[in-house]
């Protein structure tokens, strides 16, 4: 009697090891409840066979021919044929060849959780934003990343065919590689790229082809195959879900349903990422829009429409004349601020440009990134331009113009936000159903990529335009000379019309928001709020308040204080940063730690060097995290109280991290350790330790090159008035003569409770501030004794009274070596320097949270809206991070204030999405 061997015991504790820590890592980097509940869920479906398989093991015949448990468990779902379970399971492995590319830009550990635990609980937890690709991976990927795919779907059509479990194994072993290297490797970025949305159609093809090529299979019926089925299920779910937040037409999804099921969730996720996602309709179109240039003796042109062929002799005449008529119908000018939404390569604001010399001409393109494109092209989809952080501002435009686009977005919409941001009117050349048009037509309109929910005829049309706001609605066939003029579609011609529409929007004003405090809330708060508002930013100093303290030093510019981001904190902050196009880099994080003279740790530069000084930590980490994750902190339990309860508290790491509470919190150790726990171990759960500390960069961000482009982004097109204290409200939502339909109060809380007044400056002025001073100098007496053991970071444990002193060397912070003399930033200095060093000197105040926060927390969500007040700051949430609470609390407070609005807009213009609030209470 065989039993398994060591190896295959060694390999099987290796594999709950991986599986233990990505598992948590992934789960700790999601914060949606109701994510982490799903994948829990499937979690425990999925595993309860799978353990009760494991459990049963040992007493089977295989254990006892020293067969290794997983080559059996995968055999029992890979073998029998049409007997087996093959045909479930090539569709979960297909599925995950083309969600691999689907995340490429997730961490790892997402990638580790599925492949060893559940495909569907693992992608369950990932974020929007890890799915979201990188700038230059948005239309492009490189050549080695379908190289691995392909491999990948080689080594899953060979699983069937494997005769020996060793033979299984070494596949499934190869398919594991194909799938984790594209993530371990990065990609490179020299060589040959493929556009991604090809990618996904040859991944799509080969899940198809495979899926056909299976045999059906029965009812699942041993546990591994009731495991992994449910698996499957779960993952044709997700990408169902995925579609619905997609698809607007509910008669789309169910097609897209269907084809689910008939050519298999790899199939569906392929096919729907390359058209939906990267436009690969757009690369046929461009290429069917080429063969009738070269039909009508035109070999190559950059103009993209179907042509207006009244008098053109060719393609690119047709087109131009095709803009020509959009031009005049819109009766473009000199003094126009032009929008041209689906532009293409660009070429036809060339000619608005040449044609018309309008003051400004700007082109909005999903694909403004191409090298041909001109810079004036911005990039976005039209269906995002007048929302989330990047949108185009209300009025920033006179006349919107669509040269041969609408049918491909989403029509309703777009005629609604045209209406909000145009001042004047929309001109645009449209495909509409005739009367009479019978049901197939239909039919292959959403075959050439025009979806159900735009197939419009006239009376629906003119509907849609006057409930989005449009009058005045001018209405002109140009056929025959459109579509009948082209081959393959004179035929529909009966049945389709081709129209040019101009429509000039109803003017409504828009309600008036006053923004007070011009931080980092403040400023958030405004940039949100001008989607449906006009905003006014009030800012008593003399510049604006987000970077109004930065300091000049010949050409280099020094924030006070110093930001710099955690991107597993600082989630949303982050995200506006991105949506906004404001690059950021890394910084290097290393630091030391002292106590008088004594230093206390100097972490190496080296990443090597610098994981073998934490192994002596990685037990405490690892008990920490544990505890942290599983065991909740009880009602008003402070930080200091849960760590003794669970016996943390007694140890060297611990002394690191209460420099860095007191650090981040800018607090006395004292205050730090009466802090609510539930803040301090939100903050341990994102940043896990644990995790972190094997990685050797990107732990930290800063905003390039200084905050100031935040700061500059932020502004753009604002309304801001300096040196222009406010005066208590009194009830009353006036200013300067002026009547606000909505006040945000985005000062600190003395300021927001002597604004608001009554209850609020009750409530507010319960809130402690602990005042810190931070200075700019070239004072190196501030730093370690030791030169060799200076590093970015420099914590100081003796600060004054009770808190911790942190300089950051400048120049390695901002990595310029070429820096002729070391610059500093010190928080709360534990001794003078020299005053001929001292740059800058600023006090500063932040709030200090205890458990009675939690209460306060509350009332101040309660009572957002009353009165038409809404108040953000970073001291009414909880949180660690100053810079991620303001930018949270700016959402809140803006979505609070559009939410209110919605349910108090007048009928009068629906469609305008803004409204005047009402003059009492709103919530």
């Amino acid at each position: 009697m065989v039993s398994m061997s060591p190896v295959n015991y060694a390999g099987l504790a290796l594999y709950f090891v991986v599986l233990a820590i990505s598992m948590i890592a992934s789960y700790c980097s999601t914060k949606s409840g109701a994510r982490r509940g799903a994948s829990g869920l499937l979690i425990a479906v999925t595993w309860f066979y799978i353990l009760r398989f494991t459990i049963n093991y040992p007493k089977t015949s295989w254990y006892q021919d020293g067969l290794n448990l997983f080559d059996v468990a995968y055999a029992d779902v890979i073998w029998g044929q049409e007997t087996g379970n093959w045909g479930y399971t090539q569709m979960l492995l297909c599925w995950a060849i083309v969600g691999t590319v689907w995340t490429i830009n997730a961490p790892l550990y997402y990638q580790l959780f599925g492949l060893f635990g559940a495909m569907s609980g693992s992608y369950c937890l990932i974020l929007p934003e890890h799915r979201r690709e990188r700038e230059e991976d948005r239309d492009t990927v490189h050549i080695s990343l379908l190289v691995a795919c392909l491999m990948a779907f080689l080594c899953v059509w060979m699983l069937p065919m494997s005769k020996t479990y060793r033979e299984l194994s070494w596949w499934l072993w190869g398919l594991h590689v194909c799938l984790i290297v594209p993530k371990v490797l990065g990609l490179g970025r020299l060589g040959p790229r493929v556009h991604k949305g090809i990618v996904y159609l040859v991944l799509a093809f080969l899940s198809c082809l495979t899926h056909l090529a299976s045999s059906r299979s029965p009812w699942p019926s041993s546990d591994c195959q009731i495991s992994i089925s449910v698996d499957v299920l779960a993952s044709s779910l997700l990408t169902i879900s995925f579609m619905t937040e997609q698809l607007s037409s509910p008669i789309s999804l169910l097609l897209w349903t269907l084809v689910l099921y008939i050519a298999s969730p790899g199939f569906a996720l392929g096919a729907f990422l390359a058209f939906y996602h990267h436009d690969l309709h757009s690369l046929i179109v461009t290429a069917l829009q080429s063969q009738v240039a070269r039909v009508f003796g035109q070999e190559s042109t950059a103009w993209m429409n179907l042509g207006y062929w009244k008098s053109a002799k060719s393609y690119g005449e047709a087109c131009q004349s095709l803009a020509e008529v959009i031009g005049q119908e819109a009766q473009l000018c000199e003094a126009d601020e032009v929008l041209c939404v689906g532009c293409g390569q660009g070429q036809e604001l060339q000619f608005f440009r040449e044609r018309f010399h309008p003051t400004r001409l700007q082109g909005l393109d999903a694909h403004g990134t191409r090298p041909e494109a001109p810079e004036e092209i911005r990039v976005g989809r039209v269906e995002e331009m007048a929302h989330g952080v990047n949108h185009i501002r209300c009025g920033e435009f006179s006349k919107i113009l669509a040269v041969d686009c609408v049918y491909h977005f989403q029509k309703a919409r777009f005629l609604r936000d045209s209406a909000k941001l145009a001042r004047e009117s929309l001109s645009m050349t449209d495909v509409v159903l005739r009367p009479d048009a019978p049901w197939w037509i239909r039919l292959l309109l959403c075959a050439m990529n025009i979806q159900w929910s735009n197939h419009w005829t006239e009376p629906q049309y003119r509907k849609a335009l006057e409930e989005a706001g449009f009058s005045k609605i001018s209405w002109k066939s140009l056929e025959p000379h459109v579509l009948s003029q082209l081959p393959g579609l004179s035929s529909l011609a009966p049945y389709l019309d081709y129209v040019l529409i101009h429509a000039e929007v109803k003017k409504h004003p828009r309600p008036l928001a006053a923004v007070i405090g011009s931080g980092m809330s403040g400023l958030i708060a405004a940039h949100l709020l001008e989607a449906t508002h006009d905003v006014v930013i009030f800012e008593a100093g003399p510049k604006c308040g987000l970077v109004g303290l930065q300091e000049d030093l010949g050409g280099v510019a020094v924030d006070v204080p110093l930001r710099f981001m955690m991107p597993h904190y600082y989630q949303e902050l982050l995200q506006v940063i991105r949506q906004l196009k404001i690059p950021t880099k890394a910084v290097p994080y290393n630091a030391a730690y002292q106590c008088g003279d004594e230093m206390l740790l100097v972490t190496s530069t080296s990443w090597f060097t610098h994981i073998c000084q934490h192994a002596k930590y990685v037990p405490y980490l690892a008990r920490l995290m544990f505890t942290v994750f599983f065991r909740p902190e009880l009602p008003n339990e402070t930080f200091l109280e849960y760590m003794k309860r669970h016996k943390l508290h007694d140890h060297e790491a611990y002394r690191i991290y209460s420099l860095h509470l007191s650090w981040m919190l800018s607090c006395t150790y004292e205050q730090a350790n009466g802090t609510p726990a539930g803040v301090i171990l939100g903050f341990i759960r994102a940043s896990n330790p644990f995790v972190r500390m094997y990685q050797s960069s990107g732990n930290i961000l800063r905003v390039y090159p200084t905050m100031r482009a935040l700061q500059d982004r932020l502004l753009e097109g604002k309304v801001l008035k300096v040196n222009s204290p406010v005066a208590p409200f009194n009830g009353s939502r006036e200013i300067d003569g002026t009547m606000y339909d909505a006040v945000i109060v985005a000062t600190d809380a003395p300021a927001a409770g002597y604004l608001l007044g009554g209850e609020w400056q009750a409530m507010l002025s319960k809130i402690h501030y602990q005042k810190g001073r931070i200075i700019v100098h070239k004072d190196p007496a501030l730093m370690p004794p030791k030169k060799e053991d200076w590093r970015t970071f420099n914590v100081r444990e003796d600060g004054p009274d009770s808190t911790c002193q942190i300089t950051v060397w400048l120049n390695k912070f901002w990595g310029r070596d070429d820096l002729s003399e070391n610059l500093f930033e010190t928080w709360n200095p534990a001794q003078e320097c020299s005053p001929d060093l001292k740059v800058k000197d600023v006090q500063l105040s932040r709030a200090t949270y205890t458990t009675a926060m939690h209460e306060l927390w509350s009332w101040i969500q309660e009572k957002q809206g009353q009165d038409g007040f809404y108040v953000a700051g970073a001291y009414t949430l909880e949180g660690m991070s100053l810079l991620e609470q303001a930018c949270q609390s700016a959402q809140r407070a803006v979505a609070a204030l559009q939410r209110d609005c919605r349910a108090s807009a007048t009928d009068e213009h629906p469609a305008a999405n803004s409204c005047q609030l009402k003059e009492k209470k709103l919530i």
